[in-house]
Parts: C-alpha cells; structure tokens; sequence
C-alpha cells in the first residue's frame, strides 16, 4: 500500500515534534532480560503516567556501556540506577534523585561467600585465593566488598586470581562450581545458594544508601515533585505494580543526594577518584573521625543525621575523611558545618568550631581493646621483639592509655615501637597484613567491624577508657541554629548512638 505524500509528511511531524519528544522516559538497567523487565516494571510505569499525566515509555539497554550512554541523552527521563552507577552518571550530568528502593530483605546487605566446604573462615584467609567479583555497577557486588578486603589489608593483587565479571549469578554459579573460591553479592542475590547450603557467609557489611530512581534535568522540578509523591505513595495507590516488582522492589523511601556521600568516599579511597554530583547540592556536612568504616558510620550514625537534618531543614551528608591529620586539618578551615572531635581534636579546631555537647559511655562501651590477628598462635611472628604496635595518631588518647597495660603485661621485657597510621580503620588493616603486631582501638570500634568480619582480629584485652567524643558546630551558625542543634542532641532516644558507644549527648558550659 502506497501512503500518500500528505499523510506521511504528517506522521513525520508528529514523531518528531516537541509535544512527541516530551514523553517521559523511564530508563532501566541490563540486570535481567528485557522481557523478564517489561513484565517488572510495565504496571509501574503505567501508574506513573496515570499520576502525573505523563506519557511514560520504558527504554532498554543492552549493556552496561549502552546504560551509562543513554543514561547521559539530553532528554527527559527517569532512570532506575544501582548506586554505582548513579554516582559515575550523577558526576558528568545533572541528575535530581526521586525515591530510594527499599529492597527485599537482604538487598540492603552484601555478603561475602565461599563454599560451605571450603577450608576459608575468615576474610584474612582469603590471601592467596582465587575471588570473583559480580555485577560492577552494584555497591553490594563491588564496592562494599572491596572495602572489606581493603579493611583487612587485602587488595586485588593479594589473590592468586582476581576477576571482574557483570554478572551476579555468573559469579555465584563458578564459586558454587568450584572455579573459584570466594565472591560477594547482596545477600539477597544470594539466597537461593545460602538455603540450599552450598553457599556461606565469612564477612558482611551494610550497603547503605541503595538503588534508586532518578531524574534528569530535562525533567521539570514540577513534574519531579510528582513523581516522587507518586513513587512514595506506589505501596498504598499501586498495589499490582508493588506486586510484579516484588521480586526487586519492596518499596520505595525517601532520599536526598547527600544519603550517597558515604559511597563517593569509600570510592575515592578506593580509586582516587572523587565522583563530585553535577548539580549544586544544598546538603550540610556532618564530619565523623575515621574511626569506623564509612558503611558502619552511615549505620551507626543514621539516627543523629536524620535528628540534625530536622532541626535544620536540609538535608545533611556523612563525611569521613581519610585520616585524622586530614580530618582536623579541613575543620580548621571551617569545612565542616558539625563534627564529632575527640578532646585533642576539640583544641585543635578551637578557632573554627564550638563544641555543644558530650557523649557520656554506655557501660563497658568505652574501653579501649589491644588487638591482635586471629588465632594469635598464627601471628607469633609479629609478637617476637621489637613489639610493633599500631595507633591512630596524636589526636587519638589510645596510646596513653594502653602503655601501662601493655607494660605490665610484658614485664619489661620486649621494647615497644609505636606506628602512627593515621585512623583507627588503618589500625586493623595494619595487623591484618602483619605491618604490626598489636593494635589500639576503641572496643566499640572494634565490635563493630567483627559484626562484618567476624574472626579476623581478637582482643587480647580491654584498658581504661577511652576519652568522649564531643559535638562540635560551625562557628558561622547562628546562636538560633546552634541552639536547635543542641536540642536535637540531648532529645535523641536513649541509646539511639549505641553502636558508637554512646548513651546519650550532655550540654556543655557555653564559651
């Protein structure tokens, strides 16, 4: 059949003209097939057509390469992202978040597994074994465990065979087939092989902030606001597009750019590459000393952040510097809004922030732990003279306090080196690649990277107490802004800090 001139040149109008070309994309990653995420996602995209009265199309990629390129197209879109992925897309274009995913429970875990039979317990066994790594764009599959590895003073080139590969399932099926020894996914990933038992666990950690949706900048802040009112309220207004995602999605939760802070440090410590997002963000900065982990301190500190986010009416942001020298060094120049200090630190940032209130120790919580690798009968080497103990560094007490402890107990017979290394996360790195013998950290800290690498290090005991922290603020905020801030401390729920130790915050006298 022949189309007439007149009605062809109108199809073309229409095809590519702007009321066309205004459709609301919605953009999806190539975790599965695309019918497997048609069928997912189409009663979704119907829903957040039928909300906003937008016309939403839903676009595939075939490959991870093609995601990021159609991801970056000037055009109005939403687009489901892991959180990797949004950091590296978020850094080269302006991308708005919508709404965070709540998973299926484990999702919001990453696990690291070998085979139930495998002669590897903990994750310092793993040097000299052979790892695959899954789907690169997901924290769980990639960056977490990197970290932990790196906690344990391991890297890539401390296995006989280190291997990316871009898919979950791909690295499960050759651990699970003896190909190689140990992977990491999220936990949910992983559930199939966990119940079957031919999978176990060895090291976990939180994911923090997970996948998400979100807009590009040709998607209108009117219209983003809609979407994300629909996306919040999908559970209660869409209950059939909640169910055909059941098998990704539980839900979806609030979020701000800054939630994603954690994970752009724990890539720059990793790569040396500071995934900065495009758009300006109005988050403030909550500094923390880098004592925990970066994942543990976005866990452990979540309910301060919310209750300091409230009291000023913005979103707030984790920061955790690499070192203490660093850490004290950008409080000087004011670069925190609020921080955690130790006392030294406390003197050493006089001039630009004003402490407010003190942390009091749950019982027990604060004492400080001398570590050493596990079991110690395999680190005797490292405990023959001279004894080379790790310690954070000068605005850090720990040293002083464990001199007397460690004195006794060797009697005066060895000679002590102290190695500064800077944090207390470089303390257990430090023993667990045999770079010193003993450790100094605070319990709490310990405690809370045994939960995710359980067996790597033991205490060989517990001394004194280790000095309170204090919460410091900006000396720029206002005496109104302060005094909310104040008030959001001493009206956190008790225990609400009591993974750091803490019972509950005290005001200080004022300056």
């Amino acid at each position: 059949m022949i189309i007439p001139i007149r009605i062809l040149l109108c199809l073309i109008f229409f095809v590519f003209s702007p009321a066309a070309q205004a459709q609301l994309r919605l953009l999806l990653p190539p975790v599965s097939s695309p019918a497997t995420m048609y069928a997912a996602f189409a009663p979704l995209a119907a829903y957040l057509g039928k909300a906003t009265g937008e016309t939403v199309t839903m676009h595939f990629s075939a490959n991870l390469d093609s995601f990021y390129a159609e991801a970056k197209m000037p055009v109005a879109q939403v687009t489901f992202f892991c959180p990797i992925a949004y950091l590296k897309v978020a850094h080269e274009d302006r991308y708005f978040p919508l709404a965070e995913v709540n998973p299926t429970p484990g999702g919001n875990r990453s696990v690291i597994l070998v085979r139930r039979d495998s002669p590897i317990h903990n994750i310092l066994q793993l040097r000299g074994s052979s790892f695959v790594a899954g789907d690169p764009a997901c924290a769980a599959s990639s960056l977490i465990p990197l970290t932990l590895l790196q906690e344990a003073g391991l890297t890539p080139k401390d296995f006989h065979v280190f291997r990316q590969t871009g898919s979950d399932q791909s690295a499960l099926m050759d651990v699970a087939a003896r190909f190689y020894d140990a992977t990491a996914v999220a936990e949910n990933v992983a559930a199939p092989y966990l119940r079957a038992g031919t999978l176990r666990v060895i090291g976990q950690a939180p994911v923090g902030p997970g996948d998400l949706l979100a807009a590009s900048e040709k998607v209108p802040a009117p219209l983003r606001a809609r979407l994300t009112t629909a996306l919040l309220a999908a559970t209660r207004n869409a209950p059939a597009a909640m169910t055909a995602l059941a098998g990704m999605v539980r839900g979806f939760q609030p979020v701000q750019d800054g939630d994603y802070a954690v994970l752009r440090t724990l890539y720059a410590d990793l790569f040396g590459v500071a995934l900065t997002p495009k758009r300006n963000s109005m988050a403030m900065s909550f500094a923390i000393p880098p004592t925990y982990t970066p994942m543990a301190a976005y866990q452990i500190f979540a309910p301060l952040r919310a209750a300091l986010a409230r009291a000023m009416g913005r979103p707030v942001r984790l920061v955790i510097p690499a070192n203490e020298q660093d850490f004290v060094r950008q409080g000087r120049r004011g670069a925190y809004d609020f921080s955690l200090l130790t006392p030294a630190m406390v003197a050493a940032e006089r001039r630009s922030m004003i402490p407010l209130a003190r942390s009091l120790p749950r019982p027990g919580a604060q004492r400080i732990a001398i570590i050493a690798r596990e079991p110690v009968s395999q680190a005797a080497q490292a405990l023959q003279p001279p004894l080379r103990i790790a310690y954070a560094g000068p605005y850090c007490s720990a040293r002083e306090a464990a001199l007397p402890a460690l004195q006794s107990r060797e009697r005066g017979t060895q000679p002590f080196v102290w190695k500064t290394v800077g944090s207390e996360r470089a303390v257990f790195t430090s023993v667990a690649n045999g770079s010193t013998g003993l450790g100094v950290v605070r319990a709490a800290t310990f405690s809370s990277l045994d939960q995710s690498l359980p067996g790597a290090w033991t205490v060989l005991m517990t001394v004194g107490t280790a000095a309170p922290w204090s919460f410091a603020v900006n000396r720029r905020l206002s005496p109104a802004q302060r005094q909310a801030l104040l008030q959001a401390m001493l009206h956190l729920a008790p225990n609400a800090l009591s993974g750091a130790g803490f019972a509950r915050f005290v005001p200080l006298p004022h300056e």
